[in-house]
């Protein structure tokens, strides 16, 4: 199977079936997730394509040239590809949740909870710092390092936002992160791509390195949460301004 192929396999049914209560409106809010599902795409593509060319360049994750249909600098087109789409599914799933757990806004104080969950980020990622000097957790580091600024800048603005959310923050992290997994698994099993073994820990859950996994998740927590802050703010908002002025920009 090629990447292209695994693509339209894995990850465009998915996103067309999810399209379909999306364009039925079927939640609330449609507008804002539409437009915060087009920032996090860009941010999506600023942000990784870096990081990303430098483990290919690297040779943390390779690739069979006959795979693909080309590359941009040293990464796949079909790789930023995956940019997008992942973003879109996940974006797509998060909005199906608000038919169980409409987002709503939160003004209590959760000063304790918010310095504690940093805390741990912070320390997570100076670890990180020392993975990167060590072969076995190249990966591991580099992962780290580049996702958690990311999660730790959502959580300090919006801490109360999140655990207002926290129903359809984790179930828009938790079902793509496992959904992508499994097919990353197919993946690697197919060798359309490769993991360093040299630049890993060398753990796997179920055949998956558990760098991909971790990935995913972090992935997730960024596009997942990202999506529930941007529409809690408009709520935010609404109670600081006045929901008709509001209703009236949206």
């Amino acid at each position: 199977m090629t990447y292209a192929t695994f693509l339209m396999v894995f990850l465009l049914p998915p996103i067309v079936l999810l399209s379909i209560p999306f364009l039925r409106g079927v939640a609330p809010h449609r507008p804002w997730f539409a437009a915060g599902a087009g920032i996090l795409v860009f941010l999506a593509i600023f942000y990784t394509t870096p990081w990303d060319n430098y483990l290919v360049a690297t040779q943390v994750w390779t690739y069979p040239p006959d795979r693909v249909i080309g590359t941009i600098g040293y990464v796949p087109i079909e790789e930023y590809c995956f940019f997008v789409l992942q973003t879109i599914l996940t974006s797509l799933w998060c909005y199906y949740l608000q038919t169980f757990w409409p987002i709503v806004s939160e003004t209590e104080d959760r000063a304790k909870s918010k310095f504690a969950v940093a805390g741990v980020l912070v320390l997570v990622w100076l670890a990180s710092l020392w993975f990167l000097t060590m072969e076995s957790t190249k990966y591991l580091g580099l992962i780290l390092v580049w996702a958690i600024p990311v999660a730790l800048l959502q959580w300090m603005v919006a801490a109360r936002l999140v655990l207002a959310n926290w129903k359809i923050v984790a179930t828009s992290i938790l079902v793509p992160t496992l959904y992508l997994c499994g097919a990353d698994r197919f993946a690697i099993g197919d060798s359309i791509w490769m993991i360093s073994p040299t630049q890993t820990t060398g753990i796997h859950f179920f055949g998956l390195p558990m760098e991909e996994a971790l990935f995913f998740l972090f992935t997730n927590v960024m596009v997942g949460q990202g999506l529930v802050l941007f529409v809690a703010m408009r709520e935010f908002i609404a109670l600081k301004l006045g929901r008709k002025f509001v209703r009236e920009i949206a």
